[in-house]
């Protein structure tokens, strides 16, 4: 469900017109717990159209039909825990004093272990195939897209063009331009965007180019041409914080430093 509300949004805030596919991601978001229940001639009369034209929307954003996109709707709700446990009668302000003083304390311990873990033997292999070679892409969603584009921008500031783009079927036009002489750099930190994008992860496996992988998920199997750069982080503890998103900072923020260095500007 995640993945999935993060391509609707995605789909919403880069669509240049308001068209028939704006309206349909639209409709979508607004009710985004009922997608799984959806019949596709009624979503189609909702949005002014036809079954057919649903069926193109779901392609357009990386599913195979309609049914593939609900079955992703069913895989997973959006359910932050927290054992954060508050008196109710609290006033807001104190609440609000309780969990600053938990998520500051959070994130210091998150960066302390972030900083330990990274390798940087492992950091200066990967800049140096940025700088050195012809092609670089970076594959993401929402975040780790975003920090990725923040990288895209502090990179060309160096004088090194890489690849970023937000849409799912760009990115899949992307890679499929990969070659012996080109890098690509998948940032999934819990794994889902791997999981999820099978189409674009077929052609990652099979295509010549250096992959490396971006994620605290365990599970992500390597490949001959990947390699697994493991962060620290968790999508979310047990007190409902996220602290996947400090890991990518940390390590995007340490990388362009290093990379600065290592290849400054004459």
């Amino acid at each position: 469900m995640k993945d999935l509300i993060y391509r609707l949004l995605d789909f919403i805030n880069n669509h240049k017109t308001k068209d028939t596919n704006y309206f349909i991601a639209l409709f979508l978001l607004k009710d985004v717990y009922q997608i799984a229940s959806m019949n596709i001639t009624v979503l189609a009369e909702s949005c002014y159209t036809s079954p057919a034209a649903v069926t193109r929307f779901c392609k357009r954003i990386g599913y195979s039909s309609f049914q593939e996109f609900k079955e992703m709707a069913k895989i997973e709700h959006i359910t932050i825990p927290t054992d954060v446990q508050m008196d109710v009668s609290l006033p807001a302000i104190e609440k609000g004093n309780i969990l600053q003083h938990k998520l500051y304390h959070k994130m210091v311990d998150w960066l302390d272990s972030v900083e330990s873990n990274i390798q940087v033997s492992e950091a200066q292999h990967i800049l140096k195939l940025i700088n050195e070679s012809e092609k670089v892409s970076f594959f993401g969603t929402q975040l780790s897209q975003a920090i990725a584009q923040d990288f895209q921008y502090r990179l060309a500031k160096l004088g090194k063009f890489v690849q970023a783009f937000s849409d799912i079927q760009e990115q899949l036009a992307d890679a499929l331009e990969l070659d012996e002489h080109s890098v690509a750099i998948v940032t999934s930190p819990s794994g889902r965007f791997v999981e999820d994008n099978s189409d674009l992860m077929r052609v990652l496996r099979t295509c010549q180019a250096k992959v490396f992988v971006l994620t605290h998920n365990e599970d992500i199997s390597s490949y001959s041409n990947w390699e697994i750069i493991r962060l620290q982080g968790r999508s979310y503890d047990r007190t409902g914080f996220s602290s996947e998103r400090f890991s990518l900072m940390y390590f995007f923020d340490f990388a362009i430093a290093y990379y600065q260095q290592l290849y400054p500007l004459e």
